[in-house]
């Protein structure tokens, strides 16, 4: 990447001066919090299982993430500042960042909730667990498959742009071949349980779509972050 030069991430630009604009990045921070708060009072189930036990783990992730949306709240409030959004923008989008990894991820722990609160079979836990693996993996591949992208030089003017999925079938394929080929065959040997959990089942099917699907978007905010800190000509100017 430091080989790289401002041409060679010429299309980031205007996103960063249109969809990702400071202004348009504090609007979607507020919509990330409320949906993390709604995630968070889901999990608050788990808290009082059927069974009386509750799970040290998920009273552990309800504290961590508690004390995360309290600081996540005052960053919100921070750049709703339309000063103090242009005026940081590199703290945004390191803020920006962190609050997209942790919206990819906050539908697990509602699921791990209303799963404790149901008391529900340890196979759909283990196997949300390879889900949530699987899609970091997905993760990491796409950041790589990202900076590629920029040192062939797609984001150049001239380029195809980072994703351009009518030439990359196979890369945008792999999570849906991963996904149908675990949840079929969860159906296959446990649908009459399934059947019994079916609230906690679609529940882990939003998790991992939502988790997928920000793994293909988060490259392209890490990329835009690196070149805020790398380029002063990336930083927008606030409009008058």
């Amino acid at each position: 990447m430091k080989t790289c030069r401002e041409d060679d991430f010429f299309q980031l630009k205007s996103v960063g001066q249109s969809r990702m604009s400071p202004k348009k990045i504090s609007g979607f921070s507020w919509a990330v919090f409320f949906f993390g708060v709604i995630m968070t009072i889901a999990s608050f189930s788990g808290l009082n299982p059927s069974d009386g036990q509750v799970s040290i783990l998920l009273f552990f992730l309800i504290s961590i993430n508690l004390l995360f949306m309290i600081v996540q709240f005052l960053f919100t409030v921070f750049f709703t500042s339309k000063k103090m959004a242009y005026k940081f923008q590199r703290l945004q989008m390191v803020f920006l960042s962190s609050i997209a990894v942790k919206f990819s991820l906050d539908t697990y722990q509602a699921f791990l909730g209303v799963s404790e609160g149901f008391n529900s079979p340890m196979y759909i836990k283990i196997s949300a667990l390879l889900f949530f693996i699987g899609g970091i993996l997905f993760l990491i591949l796409s950041t790589f498959r990202g900076i590629k992208r920029v040192k062939i030089g797609e984001l150049r003017k001239e380029g195809n742009g980072l994703y351009n999925f009518q030439n990359s079938k196979g890369y945008v394929s792999i999570p849906f071949i991963f996904g149908l080929s675990m949840f079929g065959g969860l159906a296959g040997r446990y649908s009459s349980e399934l059947a019994n959990d079916a609230t906690v089942f679609i529940l882990l099917i939003f998790s991992v779509l939502i988790q997928f699907a920000t793994a293909l978007a988060l490259p392209e905010i890490f990329l835009l972050m690196y070149c805020k800190f790398r380029f002063e000509s990336f930083k927008v100017k606030i409009p008058k």
